[in-house]
């Protein structure tokens, strides 16, 4: 999925938008995770340049008040650790198949995860095309 794909985003969409233009960078794909405590979110970026992670949250302790995207650009060859893991368990009775998909990174720290029965981020839409980007690009 791409920034523009991603109903979570609200304003911070605009933001990411020209940062990315900003940057001259091209997007591969992105991946939110959001926080249902805080509702703070985390944006991956795959890119050209490299991955990009995004904290988009409250600048300070009120929810109410201003937020803030803070970014940082990690190049392909500095992302260290990547993997794809994959797990998938058969219904006996049903035959119905449910896998789990995890992308993990030691550099920068993630364990993204997917289900094959999920329709949220944690869906395999959501995360596969950010997989694909990252695996293919990663030193």
């Amino acid at each position: 999925m791409k920034i523009g794909e991603w109903d979570n985003l609200g304003r911070a969409r605009g933001l990411l938008q020209r940062q990315l233009g900003e940057l001259n960078a091209t997007e591969y794909a992105t991946h939110v995770t959001i926080n249902p405590e805080t509702g703070r979110l985390r944006i991956l970026v795959a890119t050209d340049l490299g991955l990009i992670e995004y904290s988009y949250g409250p600048a300070g302790s009120d929810p109410e008040g201003a937020w803030l995207l803070r970014g940082e650009v990690y190049r392909w060859g500095s992302v260290r650790g990547l993997r794809l893991q994959t797990d998938a368990q058969v219904d006996e009775d049903s035959g119905d198949v449910r896998g789990i998909w995890r992308l993990i990174a030691e550099q920068p720290k993630l364990e993204l995860t997917a289900d094959t029965t999920a329709t949220d981020e944690h869906s395999l839409g959501a995360l596969m095309p950010f997989a694909h980007a990252c695996m293919e690009h990663a030193g």
